[in-house]
């Protein structure tokens, strides 16, 4: 019978840690990261709220109505860009990059406001939405880069080459 793994700790993961900690993946996640980026400026500061209302109601399942698909894609706007940040800088704690989307929405609503040429509704309840979606993005991230030390880890102490990527 195996003995059971102790737990990791900090020396585990420093030992076993890329040097410089850019990886494939990190590096592929921080350039989709800047792009989705730019998807959410161009998201946010579209001048026609009617034709981002009316994209949004050509946008998830027909059984929603506009206001729930309003909801659910406000919920959603930020987890991409908080998971990809998450990923390609590792370094950096992942609630900072929660952090940092929370500001995104915040900074979104408030741009929304303070040009009213853009014809669109800010809302402190967007910035909720997009805070939480922030939090969610953030934390899946954290969750699946503890899985993929832990398994680096595991194989390295097993004798098997990690898998880098």
């Amino acid at each position: 019978m195996p003995a059971p793994e102790e737990p990791l700790g900090p020396a585990d993961i420093e030992r076993h840690a890329v040097p410089g900690g850019v990886t494939r993946t990190s590096s592929a996640a921080r350039a989709l990261a800047a792009l989705y980026f730019g998807v959410v400026l161009v998201a946010v500061l579209w001048p026609s709220g009617a034709e981002v209302s009316a994209f949004k109601d050509g946008l998830g399942p027909w059984f929603l109505t506009l206001r729930s698909k309003d909801v659910l894609l406000n919920l959603i706007m930020l987890a991409p860009l908080t998971f990809l940040a998450t990923l390609g800088w590792p370094r950096a704690p992942w609630w900072a990059w929660a952090v940092a989307g929370c500001a995104i929405g915040l900074g979104a609503e408030f741009a929304q406001w303070a040009l009213p040429d853009l014809d669109r509704r800010p809302s402190f309840t967007n910035v909720l939405q997009n805070s939480a979606g922030a939090w969610v993005g953030a934390a899946l991230a954290r969750m699946l880069a503890a899985i993929g030390t832990h398994a680096r880890i595991t194989s390295s102490a097993r004798g098997q080459h990690p898998d880098v990527t």
